[in-house]
């Protein structure tokens, strides 16, 4: 079934608007666990805080669009894929923009090799997920979950 074009606008705005919020409330959840009275935030947090909106900016993008491949299933498929989908681009992403920045912004002590872009790469995902869950609340928690349940109330459907 084609879709309108008003269709499409709409469902463009809806996913920018999805990405953005997504973006600026990990990174809101995440400056109220570093901004504790008394504690310094160091450049290195500030630049992974910077990361995490955008990699969840883009994986909010990236779920949204590929919710059609689960459109036409219960609420449960959509939530769990929608879920997985996020969780999963979140990490990559997340670890990936890790890796360009170290390379951007330190140039000379990495390794160019494909062994070494290997290695940096998983070093990138790792910190970046232990970054996460060594600043775990239940505010984190609870956006983390939240594009699984926006995704299967208001996301992409299609009805058979």
């Amino acid at each position: 079934m084609e879709q309108s074009g008003l269709s499409r606008a709409v469902g463009f705005f809806l996913a920018v608007l999805f990405a953005a919020v997504m973006g600026m409330s990990l990174i809101a959840v995440l400056v109220t666990e570093y901004m504790e009275p008394g504690r310094v935030m160091g450049e290195q947090a500030r630049l992974t805080l910077r990361i995490c909106g955008i990699a969840g900016a883009l994986a909010a993008l990236l779920a949204w669009w590929l919710q059609r491949f689960a459109a036409r299933r219960g609420f449960a498929v959509r939530f769990f894929y929608a879920l997985v989908i996020f969780l999963l681009a979140f990490g990559a992403l997340g670890g990936l923009l890790g890796v360009i920045s170290n390379f951007m912004f330190n140039p000379s002590s990495n390794d160019f090799s494909l062994t070494g872009l290997y290695w940096a790469s998983v070093g990138g995902f790792y910190t970046f997920v232990l970054f996460l869950l060594g600043s775990f609340n239940p505010g984190l928690l609870v956006v983390l979950l939240s594009p699984g349940i926006i995704l299967a109330l208001v996301g992409p459907r299609e009805i058979a």
